[in-house]
């Protein structure tokens, strides 16, 4: 699949070669200490009693690398940030219901002078299948397929944003931007122990942020970690 073009830092002393990505690295830090705190407290969760006429809910916490190139580079200039997800979903009815993330994301030292943050305020709709059930309880469930399209905004701040198209001339730049983002793509989750499964997934991560050409950063991401299954 073609990536596009991803915004990236350019150092206020050097002319605006490449157009700047970044979001607050307090909000990534932030993202990081929830996550931190609920893979100690959730397993906890596991020994809750089964709630057999609860419809399902899903906590999910995972590991997310993202694929994204240069502005203006070549098609196999790429590089790579890593992050985390966190996730909430709510099967209300026959496996669809609403789901919430929050996707952070970071890579620093890029090319000796560059760090990109950036962090996601997602909402969508969700579908999951699921494969049946070993015995009638919670924690018996064999696995499930899902397939989600969230849509939200992407915030980054502390960076270099121009205004207008890159060129020879000196851009405007601005130290905050926020972008329209969507992202659609889907998993598997496979039980391990009670309420506590394993997760993978992938999606197709689009962002609109300024970069001085198409202001738009269209991205692959995967994603391994873990998921906490509530109800039926």
């Amino acid at each position: 699949m073609r990536q596009t073009a991803s915004p990236i830092r350019t150092a206020p002393h050097r002319p605006a070669t490449h157009a700047v990505h970044a979001s607050a690295p307090s909000a990534v830090k932030a993202l990081r200490r929830i996550a931190t705190t609920l893979l100690l407290l959730l397993p906890f969760a596991a020994f809750l009693p089964a709630a057999h006429a609860q419809a399902p809910l899903d906590l999910g916490m995972t590991y997310t690398q993202q694929r994204t190139k240069f502005v203006g580079a070549a098609s196999t200039d790429n590089f790579y940030m890593r992050g985390a997800t966190v996730d909430l979903a709510y099967s209300a009815f026959h496996g669809i219901g609403p789901v919430v993330a929050l996707n952070g994301m970071a890579v620093t030292n890029l090319r000796t002078e560059i760090d990109i943050h950036q962090v996601s305020y997602l909402f969508g709709g969700r579908y999951s299948y699921s494969f049946g059930h070993i015995s009638p309880t919670v924690w018996s469930r064999r696995a499930s397929l899902f397939g989600e399209g969230l849509f939200g905004i992407t915030h980054a701040t502390d960076g270099l944003y121009p205004t207008g198209p890159l060129g020879p001339k000196t851009n405007t730049l601005t130290s905050t931007a926020t972008g329209f983002t969507y992202s659609l793509g889907g998993g598997v989750n496979y039980n391990l122990y009670h309420r506590f499964e394993l997760r993978a997934m992938a999606h197709y991560f689009v962002t609109e942020l300024p970069n001085g050409g198409t202001n738009q950063q269209r991205d692959i991401q995967v994603s391994a970690g873990v998921n906490w299954h509530f109800g039926n």
